[in-house]
């Protein structure tokens, strides 16, 4: 079985190691040929381009399948994974983020690819952008979900946002929780010193949080709430 996923960029991100480590557990499966198609990795967030690299074949950039919305790089982007699907005749494309996710289904529908998944790692519109690109998304991804087979998201809430967009239908939603390696935390331990370091006693409550330092991370509502967390203690 061939397998194609595409991702618009392999920046250092949630939705990027997903992809990539999805990517990499299905190369060890016999019977799968397994291929990853991204965009070029530009932003300071990082690249993952040379993890991807060091597995021989995996990974074709596709140059115009850039981010932003673009008329002449998006129409060169959909004819050159078209073309790709056309050639390598994959029996499932795998997309994910919002510009692949678009042109990458569209590509795989009119190349005749059998089953097209879809993950929706985050939305790709809603209020943190202007009315004319929301429109522009939430119009494509209807285009985009009537060609879809099954849509996997990473929480019931962006099932939510897209069904209410009239993006799919319901029973054509899976959740599956982001997966990544547990072996640093459960073998984590108290460490006393450190807690004293910071101020904090034996008995505080302490509320940690690790993401990206992004505004749509959501820093700014846990810090809003803090100091009105009337168990906490200390803020």
């Amino acid at each position: 079985m061939r397998v194609a996923h595409v991702i618009t960029r392999l920046i250092v991100g949630g939705a990027q190691e997903n992809t990539l480590a999805s990517v990499l557990g299905l190369r060890g499966q016999a019977g799968l040929e397994v291929e990853l198609l991204a965009g070029p990795t530009t932003g300071p967030e990082g690249s993952l381009e040379g993890r991807a690299r060091e597995v021989p074949g995996l990974l074709t950039v596709v140059p115009s399948l850039v981010r932003a919305i673009h008329p002449w790089h998006d129409a060169r982007a959909y004819l050159a994974l078209r073309r790709h699907f056309h050639v390598r005749r994959p029996d499932l494309v795998h997309t994910h983020s919002g510009k692949a996710g678009i042109l990458g289904r569209w590509a795989a529908h009119a190349a005749g690819v059998p089953l097209i998944v879809h993950t929706i790692h985050g939305p790709s519109f809603g209020p943190f952008q202007g009315a004319l690109p929301n429109a522009v998304y939430r119009t494509a991804e209807r285009w985009a979900g009537r060609m879809t087979t099954h849509f996997v998201v990473v929480a019931h809430a962006m099932r939510d946002q897209y069904l209410a967009a009239g993006i799919g239908r319901a029973e054509q939603y899976t959740r599956i929780w982001s997966g990544f390696p547990l072996e640093a935390y459960l073998t984590a331990r108290p460490d006393p010193g450190f807690r004293a370091r910071l101020g904090l006693g034996p008995e505080d409550v302490v509320v940690g949080k690790m993401a990206r330092l992004f505004r749509l991370k959501g820093h700014d509502d846990l810090l809003a709430v803090a100091p009105g967390c009337g168990r906490c203690g200390r803020t």
